[in-house]
């Protein structure tokens, strides 16, 4: 199916699909050791979930902009970057204090455009979510989990 090398039970169930008619597309037919699932790598042999090494570093990039004292940034942009955070956390949970300050400064302000000050609070925590996404590699599900 789909004029592509596939493991032979994967094309096997195909076939199964195509046979009783079961409706089926190329991009969600993913095998390898890492897996792309809603954005995130997925690796079952390590029980790992991550970000790829170009989302992670395109975050880096984002919060090390971002983050640079005595600036002036809109309510808008004080939104985006805690939404592309907030997305990592699914990755990276105890990153979650990094967004303390992001929230406080925010909190109260209603016009979008409103400018706010991006004060050594907001660059502090900033720079330490970049530190530890510099070293992080995801989460591991047996070393997340409580046994008690």
């Amino acid at each position: 199916p789909y004029k592509k090398y596939l493991p032979s039970n994967l094309v096997k169930l195909l076939q199964l699909w195509d046979y009783i008619g079961l409706p089926h597309e190329e991009r969600k037919q993913v095998y390898g050791s890492e897996l792309p699932i809603i954005g995130f790598q997925v690796d079952p042999n390590l029980m790992r979930v991550s970000m790829s090494n170009d989302s992670r570093l395109q975050l880096i990039s984002i919060l090390r902009e971002f983050g640079q004292h005595g600036t002036q940034c809109s309510l808008r942009d004080f939104q985006r970057v805690a939404g592309h955070l907030n997305w990592a956390l699914n990755v990276y949970p105890l990153l979650r204090p990094g967004l303390c300050a992001v929230y406080s400064k925010t909190s109260g302000e209603l016009q979008q455009k409103a400018l706010i000050w991006v004060y050594r609070d907001v660059e502090h925590e900033l720079s330490w979510v970049v530190a530890h996404l510099l070293d992080s590699q995801g989460i591991f599900f047996l070393k997340s989990v409580s046994w008690n």
